[in-house]
């Protein structure tokens, strides 16, 4: 079994030297990804949004198996690497627009509320920072700017929904599961730390959030703040700052909506 699922996914190992950062490939690579999610929302805008969201979530599945799987195959040769491990605010999306159709009330709108703005930050980062998936393969090059772009999507969908709720408790509704989700993504970072020297990975940790708290985060402002605040103080400044920026997009939403309704 293991022969033929590395058979299969040997067919789509296409190499390709390494695209630069902020070259001419990653301009117009993260340029179409956002101009598709601009249309895709324009298209599917109107059609019930969980229904939508539950969907995409379910194609964001399909391609984190397929990343997880070449991983672990053909890049690792069979060994785990935790760095990859789909609990990034890139990664929750997924499990959240799965979901959300099965969620109620004040959660069903947080939910969305979430969606709208911390989707948002983690696609806008990732299209304008993506080291973590200029790949030498074409397939995982192009996975990870068709996921970013599937997140805007999905933040662009969810700000239209009746249902996302713009108001100050929408606004603490998405932080109470951001800070939630990065209690779970700390602690998964903690209980990997041990296992990469097994997995023969020894360079490599788990970074769920970017939050680990026994190295240095790879981002370049945060590197730079927690070299000169501590790792700590760091990560708590680096949480805070998404906070901020979800309640700038959620206050912007909402002064659109206000706009259009009136």
């Amino acid at each position: 079994m293991t022969d033929f699922i590395t058979g299969l996914l040997e067919l789509t190992a296409w190499s390709m030297p390494r695209p630069a950062m902020f070259g001419t490939f990653h301009i117009m690579a993260a340029l179409i990804s956002i101009c598709a999610a601009l249309v895709l929302a324009a298209v599917f805008r109107r059609h019930p949004a969980d229904k939508v969201l539950s969907v995409t979530g379910w194609i964001l599945v399909i391609l984190e198996l397929y990343k997880q799987l070449f991983l672990f195959f053909i890049v690792n040769q069979g060994a785990y690497d935790w760095w990859y491990f789909p609990f990034q605010l890139c990664s929750v999306p997924m499990y959240i627009c799965i979901l959300l159709p099965y969620t109620r009330c004040r959660i069903h709108n947080a939910m969305l509320t979430f969606l709208g703005s911390y989707a948002l930050i983690g696609a806008a980062a990732a299209l304008i920072f993506p080291e973590d998936f200029l790949r030498s393969y074409v397939t995982l090059t192009l996975h990870g700017f068709i996921w970013h772009g599937l997140l805007l999507f999905i933040s662009i969908i969810a700000l239209h929904a009746e249902d996302t709720d713009l108001s100050l408790r929408g606004f603490a509704g998405a932080a109470i599961i951001f800070i939630f989700l990065s209690f779970v993504a700390v602690l998964i970072n903690i209980a990997a730390e041990p296992l990469m020297a097994s997995a023969g990975l020894p360079e490599s940790y788990a970074a769920m959030f970017y939050m680990n708290p026994y190295h240095i985060s790879p981002q370049p402002v945060v590197s730079s703040v927690q070299q000169a605040i501590g790792i700590p103080a760091g990560l708590l400044l680096y949480a805070l700052c998404i906070i901020a920026a979800s309640g700038i997009i959620i206050r912007t939403a909402f002064v659109i909506r206000e706009k259009n309704f009136n």
